[in-house]
């Protein structure tokens, strides 16, 4: 496959609800992290995932609403149970840089999150006190909620 076929098939196949290991800049330090696309509006719009919940967000009842479980026995290709962290969407990458990075490692793209998940991260977007209300709009009405 060309180089040119192969980034329009990756493209192609970059869908909302999937998980995608992205190497990123903006955390500290900088690492490769999960993140959930819920889709490419502008730009793609991605969660973070967490193998854990932060203490302060853990103490703080309308902190942790915005925490989805996301089961590794529900999802095979989680080496154990993580957190989808909807307080924040995450816009710094654009879909070149995506594929760019998908490019050089096909093991990048994780998988599809299930029905439940998916619901269950509608509803703490709904529910998000600190979710910018921009981007929880625009998140929803591309969403179909």
């Amino acid at each position: 496959m060309t180089k040119k076929k192969q980034e329009n098939f990756i493209r192609e196949n970059i869908l909302p609800w999937q998980l995608i290991r992205l190497f990123c800049q903006f955390t500290k330090p900088p690492k490769n992290k999960l993140l959930l696309l819920l889709g490419i509006y502008s730009e793609p719009f991605f969660l973070m995932v967490n193998s854990k919940i932060h203490p302060y967000i853990e103490t703080r009842a309308f902190l942790k609403s915005t925490q989805v479980l996301l089961k590794n026995s529900e999802h095979y290709f989680l080496a154990h149970d993580s957190y989808i962290d909807c307080r924040e969407v995450y816009t710094t990458f654009s879909l070149n840089d995506v594929v760019t990075q998908v490019q050089s490692d096909s093991q990048r793209i994780r998988g599809f999150v299930n029905e439940e998940t998916q619901e269950q991260v509608i509803a703490a977007i709904k529910a998000s006190p600190v979710l910018e209300k921009q981007h929880k709009k625009i998140v929803l009405a591309e969403l179909g909620c």
